[in-house]
């Protein structure tokens, strides 16, 4: 087995008498920063995986060497690149994990998993029994892509149907409780078809916070300084009772100057 900068190189394999086989390089997984998803210990690391390779094909291979938890891919190694890989990918989406080579995170259950994986002589994603690749590649792949791009209707309305039954059920959920919901702090119950709560409560102290709440809705009503005359008489008003003020004033320091009793001169 040959072992190039820590990295173990390993033939892929499709079928079991291919000649030339593509290298896939695979160590033990290790960074100085933590990722809960990769854990120390329990990841393998592979390089160079080409774009036809499954997350399913690489669970079933590595199966066999140790129970596998879950088969990520990335771009590039990264601890969000996991993350990119899969952005804004969902079941009825248009946009599909890039097709290109990339490099795969394989977790265990169990640490010695990874070290039993790691004296594999080659990858064989291939049924050993009947000889057929358990992946798809070449002109088969790419009719097996176009058939995938046409719209499955039965599929796409069975989702729809699930969904429209979930909104209808919480639908119903949500008027069941304003039926038999009580008074909010300002004194309103929600009013619906049935049931008793047919309006707030008649006490006094709800009526008084309901009268509290109508007057402060008609202060915030009344618009002050807004239009441009209310804005010019603003200014003049208080221009004028700054010049009261200031009369005022010396008026004060004129009757203190006479009632002054202390005269130094």
């Amino acid at each position: 087995m040959v072992e190039i900068d820590g990295y173990k190189a390993v033939p892929l394999r499709v079928t079991a008498n291919v000649e030339h086989c593509h290298s896939i390089y695979m160590k033990e997984h290790f960074i100085r920063l933590m990722d809960p998803n990769k854990p120390k210990g329990r990841t393998l690391f592979l390089l160079n995986i080409p774009p036809y390779v499954t997350e399913k094909s690489l669970e079933l291979f590595f199966n066999r060497t140790g129970t596998v938890v879950s088969v990520t891919f990335a771009e590039k190694p990264g601890k969000e690149e996991t993350d990119k890989w899969m952005q804004n990918i969902t079941e009825f989406s248009n946009k599909e994990p890039p097709f290109k080579f990339k490099v795969a995170y394989i977790v265990f259950k169990t640490t010695n998993n990874v070290e039993r994986a790691l004296q594999i002589n080659s990858i064989d994603l291939y049924n050993e029994a009947t000889g057929d690749a358990t992946i798809e590649s070449g002109m088969q792949l790419w009719h097996s892509q176009y058939q995938l791009k046409q719209l499955d209707v039965a599929k796409t309305q069975k989702y729809i149907n699930e969904y429209m039954a979930d909104y209808d059920e919480r639908e119903r959920e949500a008027a069941a409780a304003a039926k038999n919901s009580e008074a909010d702090a300002d004194g309103w119950v929600t009013v619906g078809k049935q049931g008793r709560n047919s309006g707030f409560e008649q006490k006094d102290t709800v009526i008084g916070k309901l009268e509290e709440k109508l007057e402060r809705g008609k202060k915030k009503k009344e618009l002050s300084n807004f239009y441009t005359f209310q804005i010019r008489e603003s200014k003049m008003k208080n221009i004028i009772e700054l010049r009261k003020k200031f009369e005022d004033d010396k008026k004060k320091i004129e009757t203190l100057k006479q009632t002054r009793r202390f005269r130094p001169f």
